[in-house]
């Protein structure tokens, strides 16, 4: 189950410099391009395309319940990611359990973990949206938006 706080903020420094203020640990730094499907059972597979700053490549796909909502906090199903190689077979699964192609995205994918706590640094470059992802365990996830509510709210990103 994915427990996860979500919103578009103005800056992604004030959130990165909490995190080396914190103890959290750069897990990942890649170019992504993604591809999203959606089936009629209300999920969603993603296959992710990552580019490190060594230009290595992997594919990944995963799947995830779907939920176009704007809400700060969703809690849904999700898979593991799944590493491969083979495109033609993936797709081949995709077309096989019905999943229709719905939209694609390139993203700077940046990625901060310490204990059970992941925070998702993403920006993308159509629409130069910035977006915070903060996921993991409910009660220390619930810790750290505590703590960073304030540099929210101090940065225009949220409002109560």
């Amino acid at each position: 189950m994915e427990y996860e706080y979500s919103f578009k903020v103005k800056a992604l420094k004030p959130y990165i410099d909490y995190c080396l203020n914190n103890g959290f640990e750069l897990k990942k730094d890649v170019e992504q391009t993604g591809k999203e499907f959606k089936s009629v059972n209300k999920t969603l597979a993603r296959i992710k395309i990552d580019v490190n700053k060594q230009g290595e490549t992997k594919k990944f796909i995963d799947f995830k319940d779907e939920d176009d909502s704007e809400k700060l906090l969703k809690e849904r199903r999700e898979t593991f990611e799944l590493e491969f190689q083979d495109d033609k077979a993936m797709y081949s699964i995709l077309e096989f359990l019905g999943y229709e192609y719905d939209c694609s995205y390139t993203r700077r994918r940046s990625v901060y973990e310490k204990n059970n706590v992941k925070f998702e640094f993403d920006y993308y470059y159509d629409t130069k949206n910035k977006i915070l992802g903060v996921e993991g365990d409910k009660e220390e996830v619930d810790k750290v938006y505590e703590d960073i509510k304030s540099i929210a709210i101090e940065n225009g990103d949220l409002k109560f």
